[in-house]
């Protein structure tokens, strides 16, 4: 079959996700191998050096000329620069002719602030979403996981592929430590719990909180049954784990035999290493990066075959839906 131009996928190899671009590509390559669609990927480089006074600029390597362009963002930037190089991307894959430029956000920053829950602030992931949608004679789409809230894909006037982690790793987690009981750890995560709880089985638990600050909560009220179980609290964005750790305190409490907690975007500020300590373990994806050496209580799990999935399907005109609820064991 003939090749059609390449499908470039761009990363920075100074960035941490380099090492995750490399493997979605080798994933990809092993896809093709066995769908043998004709597609042609090549993975390139993205270099973004450094001015004297902090600005950047990036630039894109490879000739990107009518081919279709697939960044993988590193999700563990700072927030402010993360925001920044993705506007920039938009503006050099277009100034390089690009036919269409896909966004592969492991984990979407700014997307806890997709409401106007007090006044006088901005609604940022409205804002973001503006300033990646410049260009529409630039064709555009977003590849993402476990976005905060369903709400923010009517924010954008183009294609988003939100995947859902739950399919794929609770399989892995009740296979480990088989939790007999799924624990949402406020009430605006149970639609997510009820997921896992699909999945996994056991009954499902709620954790009713006030949060009195960024970095603080309290519980005050736990529904269901935990006494002498093993309790799982999933959640889709960890940052000091003051909410799972004070949410395990209250089933522990309760008589739960133990606790686990499953975080997707493990952002990990302040102390949150030590706060976990406070659990039985801990499990979370390689969507942000960490290097966890030394942390013995927390179990890595790669959604690389997911992310080289969608990547494959959106270009090869495949279902991405297919992957949301695809109920495969990593």
């Amino acid at each position: 079959m003939e090749r059609g131009l390449e499908k470039v996928i761009i990363a920075n190899p100074e960035g941490n996700a380099w090492n995750f671009a490399q493997e979605v590509y080798e994933h990809i390559k092993k896809i093709e191998e066995k769908r043998k669609k004709g597609l042609n990927f090549v993975l390139g480089e993205l270099r973004i050096p450094r001015h004297p006074d902090d600005e950047f600029e990036p630039q894109i390597i490879p000739n990107v000329r009518l081919r279709d362009v697939i960044f993988i963002n590193d999700s563990s930037r700072d927030s402010a620069r993360w925001w920044v190089e993705a506007s920039l991307i938009n503006d050099a894959a277009l100034r390089a002719s690009a036919k269409s430029l896909t966004y592969v956000f492991p984990y979407m920053r700014w997307s806890r602030s997709e409401k106007k829950d007090k006044p006088h602030i901005p609604i940022s992931t409205k804002n973001f979403m503006n300033a990646i949608s410049m260009y529409p004679s630039l064709p555009k789409r977003i590849i993402t996981l476990d976005l905060h809230a369903e709400a923010i894909a009517g924010f954008v006037d183009m294609p988003i592929d939100a995947l859902e982690s739950q399919s794929y790793v609770a399989q892995y987690i009740k296979q480990k430590i088989s939790p007999e009981s799924i624990v949402s750890p406020d009430e605006g995560a149970v639609r997510r719990t009820t997921k896992f709880a699909e999945v996994i089985g056991g009954n499902l638990a709620v954790v009713y909180k006030r949060r009195i600050s960024g970095e603080k909560v309290e519980v005050y009220w736990v529904v269901g049954d935990v006494r002498k179980k093993v309790c799982l609290i999933p959640d889709d964005i960890l940052s000091t784990a003051g909410t799972m750790v004070e949410a395990a305190k209250a089933l522990k409490k309760r008589g739960a035999k133990s606790v686990y907690g499953y975080t997707t975007h493990c952002v990990g500020v302040k102390n949150w290493g030590e706060n976990l300590k406070e659990l039985d373990g801990f499990f979370t994806t390689d969507t942000f990066y960490h290097d966890y050496k030394g942390m013995s209580n927390i179990e890595l799990i790669s959604l690389v075959p997911l992310f080289g999935e969608a990547v494959y399907n959106s270009q090869s005109g495949e279902s991405v839906n297919d992957l949301f609820n695809k109920k495969k064991q990593l």
